[in-house]
């Protein structure tokens, strides 16, 4: 009980206090929503998926095929769903298509995918088609193992073929859709950046030092700490959220309580990180520059400015909490796979845990009572 109070105390003091700069506050909620509509109106000639997906045309995918023949699993598969235009070709001639922009991607014998080094809309949206047919067919394959009857799987085969053909919700997003989440995802990572000046003033300054000297447990204080600037960024989020939606049409789908957790667990997560990052180095200005430049990396590999191939890199890229972050609020909007999304969610928390515990055990070695 007495830790409850502690915490709730410390939560109070570190709240107000985050929300006593009014001008720094006014800076963190102006510069997101303009970063939102100045990246997404000046680069949208560029990656707007509008530029490259507009009504009536088709995603272009070339298959390999030794015999230029559709007579193929995938072949029958593909053929289903409208929106796509599938060419059986070689590989030399495939790679010329699409260096020309008339496919977005190549899908080898082994299911294998070759895209372009910079992706766009379109180009997710053919490797989503791959996946789900490797999904299938991996259900398939299970089931005649098992015993079972393949046919029971059709009501998975046209769950997949419907989402596909109308994956956007019947809307095609524009530039300024695909900046909001990527802009609002690293806005809130940086977040954690304002989060240390919360834990500098209640672990290393003279107020903290107070603090130490009263009977207030460790646990209750890093605690009242985190969630007093986990808070505060997440509310400076959300107004970011609802003037993307309200003043820029922004299109957040119809599952907002899923994008709201995801947008949470990235504020967490960048809250924690920051407290980690202070008790590991002391000094707030290392800990500000480590996670600047760790930041802007997760960013750039996660795609938030513009998609880029990094090959075999892209299997270890696709775990930074930028990239799960957008792998479930894309998902969520545009109809992703939802196994991946929950997993990708779920580790995006199991992150968070693992860095408070870190935390934690450098709070009681490294915070001197």
């Amino acid at each position: 009980m007495r830790g409850m109070r502690d915490f709730l105390t410390v939560f109070k003091n570190s709240f107000k206090y985050c929300w006593s700069d009014r001008m720094g506050i006014v800076m963190l909620l102006a510069f997101p929503i303009l970063i939102i509509f100045v990246l997404g109106n000046a680069l949208s000639g560029y990656i707007s998926p509008e530029y490259d997906f507009e009504e009536g045309e088709k995603i272009g995918i070339a298959v390999i095929s030794e015999t230029n023949s559709e007579h193929n699993a995938l072949g029958t598969f593909l053929k289903e769903i409208n929106i796509i235009n599938v060419i059986y070709t070689d590989n030399l001639t495939a790679l010329e298509l699409l260096e020309d922009g008339e496919v977005n991607i190549i899908v080898g014998t082994d299911l294998s995918v070759t895209r372009p080094p910079v992706g766009n809309l379109s180009t997710q949206i053919a490797m989503s088609v791959v996946d789900s047919y490797s999904q299938i067919s991996a259900a398939m394959e299970t089931a005649i193992k098992n015993g079972e009857n393949p046919a029971e799987l059709m009501p998975l085969i046209e769950s997949n073929i419907s989402v596909v053909e109308s994956p956007l919700g019947n809307r095609v997003p524009g530039a300024i859709d695909y900046y909001a989440v990527t802009m609002l995802v690293m806005i809130l990572m940086f977040a954690g950046t304002n989060g240390l000046n919360v834990f500098e003033k209640g672990l290393f300054s003279q107020t903290g030092a107070r603090t130490l000297t009263t009977p207030v447990s460790k646990p209750a204080l890093i605690g009242g700490l985190l969630a007093a600037a986990t808070v505060t960024a997440y509310i400076q989020g959300m107004i970011t959220f609802l003037f993307s939606w309200a003043v820029y049409g922004v299109y957040w789908g119809e599952r907002i309580h899923l994008v709201l957790l995801t947008l949470f667990g990235v504020t967490l997560f960048s809250q924690v990180f920051a407290i980690f990052m202070i008790l590991l180095l002391k000094s707030p200005n290392a800990a500000m520059g480590g996670m600047q430049c760790i930041i802007w990396v997760m960013t750039f590999v996660a795609g938030g400015y513009v998609k880029i191939d990094f090959g075999e890199m892209n299997n270890v890229f696709q775990y930074s909490p930028n990239s799960l972050a957008h792998t479930v609020i894309f998902g969520s909007i545009f109809g992703g796979n939802e196994t991946k999304m929950m997993s990708d969610l779920a580790l995006l928390f199991v992150y968070s845990a693992v860095l408070f515990i870190l935390a934690f055990l450098l709070g009681k070695r490294r915070i001197s009572k």
